[in-house]
């Protein structure tokens, strides 16, 4: 079949009936803004070409053409006359400007003639293959051309595996009779994957022969090695989001013994104090997230900043550490017995009066009860700090793993930068699956946060860690995807 002659360039031509969303892909394999994108037809009107990638003097480039029309029948009878001067004549004057669809439509098939190597055909995946006859005839128009086609099939919506599995055998069953139909798979401008991307030229090394199959896998290979390197630095950034919230710390204020037992059996007050640290580290926390999503919205090449607000969560998502509680009880034991004198003068001073032991340990052990009701995790004293909890942090991990999802699967062809309402429940059920599969991972490297905690000695094993959780869910998710991540 012939192709472009140069043996270091690799030509793909996007073509397909019009208003399917070619221009709209080719913004998401770009990584940006070309063409023109609307809902309407023939929005593309005559074929652009764009440098996908290079590497070592070797070139991929990507035709945006016109979209077919509906006139498949007078497309080929001036196909037919291409080398007449008369059919010449027509196309550029006449049809040019009387019939755009069909001036549009021959745009498209000279552009695939004269330029392509590998044509990628799109289809409009809500439909069934029944219901778009024209996909058919278009083919049959490639196929006089003589090209190699891969089909995908664009506008799928929101993903499902299975519902992709099941439209992928209808349509592969449908175009089986077309030899230059090459391979069917799913490839949506809006909701594609990164780890899907490289399987177009994956697919290009299949089919091609020669120089221009050389040509395939090395840009294949650096597509891919592109891509991983992108990948790699998203996870340095939540990994260092991740350190930031192990290591972010409030102190708790010291007060005097009266204070502490006037706090402790006044619960609003107690409410507040711990309200006022959480209010501080919420803020902290989100500032912190909203400029980790930010930096990966940039680093897939969209536009736009998150809008996520972080869920308000209860007051149980500390883990409090305090240097009171046992020389408080000590004191004050020692008070009850008479063993510290002037204690209880002073205590009446501050207007509060203590009737007996019972009271004190009444007073104490309510303490503690009204602690754990609230959530509040009393640990080992002598730091007189508090930090987010485990569940807390683990809980911020699948939050910002999720957007890094959505933002990895978001198609520039939408636009600007949207957070997703609802994102697919596989991911989370996937997610949730590969947490808990490292649990015991996660809970160490919890452990090892706090006030005295080193980030130095944090940063790598949380690189590793992240770079395990976010593999290992685009491997259940891609199967056909889990080499990368070897």
């Amino acid at each position: 079949m012939a192709s472009s002659a140069n043996e270091n360039e690799l030509v793909l031509s996007l073509i397909s009936h019009t208003n399917v969303g070619k221009t709209a892909l080719a913004r998401t394999l770009l990584r940006q803004d070309v063409g023109e994108v609307a809902d309407s037809a023939h929005v593309t009107t005559v074929p652009e070409a764009y440098t996908l990638l290079e590497k070592d003097g070797r070139v991929a480039k990507l035709w945006d053409t016109p979209g077919f029309g509906s006139n498949l029948a007078k497309l080929a009878k001036r196909l037919r006359s291409n080398d007449n001067p008369v059919g010449w004549i027509l196309h550029q004057v006449w049809d040019r400007g009387t019939d755009k669809s069909l001036w549009c439509s021959q745009e498209a098939i000279r552009n695939v003639q004269a330029e392509s190597d590998v044509v990628l055909y799109l289809v409009d995946a809500s439909q069934s293959p029944s219901s778009v006859g024209y996909v058919d005839l278009e083919i049959e128009v490639i196929e006089w051309i003589g090209k190699h086609v891969l089909v995908f099939l664009n506008q799928a919506g929101q993903r499902d595996p299975e519902r992709e599995r099941l439209n992928e055998m209808e349509w592969r069953a449908h175009l089986s009779r077309f030899e230059i139909v090459k391979n069917v798979d799913t490839l949506d401008a809006f909701t594609r994957c990164w780890t899907e991307e490289h399987h177009i030229l994956e697919k290009a090394v299949e089919i091609l022969e020669g120089g221009k199959k050389k040509t395939a896998k090395i840009l294949r290979d650096a597509w891919v090695e592109r891509n991983l390197e992108t990948f790699d630095k998203a996870v340095e950034g939540i990994a260092d989001w991740a350190e930031f919230a192990l290591t972010d710390t409030e102190p708790l204020p010291k007060k005097g013994i009266a204070d502490q037992i006037f706090q402790l059996l006044n619960r609003s007050e107690h409410n507040r104090e711990l309200d006022r640290i959480q209010s501080e580290m919420y803020s902290r926390l989100a500032e912190k997230t909203s400029t980790t999503v930010n930096e990966l919205i940039a680093l897939y090449g969209l536009d736009g900043k998150t809008a996520a607000e972080l869920e308000k969560a209860s007051n149980g998502e500390f883990a409090v550490k305090r240097d009171v509680e046992e020389p408080l009880a000590a004191t004050l034991g020692g008070a009850v017995s008479g063993l510290v004198g002037g204690l209880s003068a002073d205590l009446i001073s501050g207007g509060m009066t203590f009737g007996g032991g019972a009271i004190v340990g009444m007073l104490l052990g309510g303490a503690t009860t009204y602690a754990l009701a609230r959530g509040y995790n009393l640990t080992q004293t002598g730091q007189n700090m508090v930090r987010w909890t485990e569940a807390h942090f683990l809980h911020q991990v699948q939050f910002l793993a999720m957007l890094y999802l959505a933002i990895s699967h978001y198609g520039r062809g939408r636009g600007i930068w949207q957070d997703p309402v609802n994102n697919p429940a596989h991911w989370q059920e996937v997610l949730q699956q590969q947490l808990k599969h490292d649990e015991d991972t996660w809970s160490k490297l919890w452990k090892k946060g706090g006030i005295h905690s080193d980030p130095g000695a944090l940063r790598k094993p949380l690189r590793k860690e992240f770079r395990e959780l976010l593999g290992g869910v685009y491997s259940r998710l891609y199967p056909e995807s889990s080499e990368l991540f070897r």
